[in-house]
């Protein structure tokens, strides 16, 4: 539940407003600000966030030790500090395009996938994650695909934060006739909308790699056996719906203001030759199998601040 944060400490938390507030206003006033006082910066600030956000640094780092079955005490507690660096360099640079500098690269790979999604015309369902610069690609990349992108997010923790998502958001879709955003609320009726959507042949964006709030979620064993991995339910259901395509995407940083969108042919849900329709946790399976090999080799960019992954009793 979002808590008022008008007059509330945790303004200055890590899903408080104030951190952004600041931020933004850093930026205006030194947009030409030299890449090693940002970089000075960002690495202090983000050691500060390590140091102060216990329950998110001990999460990635659990996260990262299902991922990585051989990773070391000290290697967790890098790579949990390297996975807060990486979020705060894709937050700058989407904050400085969101506020008119047009600093940021692209690169695409699976241009042949892109192609089938944007010829088709019919209702597909793209898998999407929280790596890599997500809520800059929806927007810019959405006119790649010559038909309207309808994108779903969970409201932000507070409400002074979610006003300002709301006007980025806003001045987004404003400015781009292909994208469209969808908040996902506590009235349950975006279920309906975005089958009826899909219905009609729309092009869905879903989140897919995380389970926070009143989200119904799915287990999904793991290869090793004694792990699940938690996914939300809402986006199988959709997909066992329409019978539609899914489609894996990734977003990564590769080096500084320049990022790589990465599209994959769509889950294989059934065995070859058999007749049984598929069902939720078949997509879930399909699914968590291609994000494991993705988070095998870009962990660091995963900014799922909750742990992911339940042990077996």
């Amino acid at each position: 539940m979002a808590v008022n944060q008008g007059t509330n400490y945790s303004r200055l938390g890590l899903f408080g407003d104030m951190p952004t507030r600041m931020m933004i206003y850093v930026i205006k006033a030194f947009p030409n600000m030299p890449h090693f006082i940002e970089g000075a910066l960002l690495y202090f600030f983000s050691f500060v966030v390590f140091v102060l956000a216990r329950p998110q640094r001990e999460a990635i780092r659990a996260n990262l030790k299902i991922i990585h079955r051989d990773l070391a005490f000290c290697e967790g507690y890098v790579g949990a500090y390297m996975v807060f660096v990486n979020f705060g360099w894709n937050y700058i640079d989407s904050l400085r395009v969101k506020h008119g500098q047009n600093v940021v690269t692209w690169d695409m790979q699976g241009e042949d996938t892109l192609d089938e999604i944007r010829n088709s015309g019919e209702a597909a369902i793209i898998f999407t994650t929280h790596t890599g610069n997500y809520d800059l690609a929806a927007s810019l990349f959405a006119a790649e695909f010559e038909r309207v992108l309808h994108t779903v997010r969970m409201p932000e923790r507070s409400p002074e934060l979610q006003k300002i998502r709301e006007k980025e958001l806003a001045d987004a879709t404003a400015n781009n006739s292909h994208f469209r955003v969808h908040y996902n609320k506590q009235d349950n009726l975006l279920g309906i909308e975005l089958a009826r959507l899909l219905t009609e042949g729309e092009l869905l964006a879903i989140q897919c790699d995380r389970v926070v709030g009143q989200v119904v979620e799915l287990k999904v064993p793991l290869n090793s056996g004694d792990t699940w991995f938690r996914v939300p339910k809402g986006p199988m259901t959709l997909a066992c719906f329409s019978r539609c395509p899914c489609y894996p995407l990734y977003v990564i940083r590769e080096r500084r203001r320049h990022y790589r969108v990465i599209f994959e042919p769509s889950l294989e849900v059934s065995p070859e030759g058999s007749t049984r329709k598929p069902r939720e946790i078949d997509y879930a399976n399909a699914w968590v199998q291609r994000l494991m090999r993705f988070l095998d080799q870009h962990s660091s960019q995963w900014f799922v601040f909750e742990e992911a992954f339940v042990k077996k009793s």
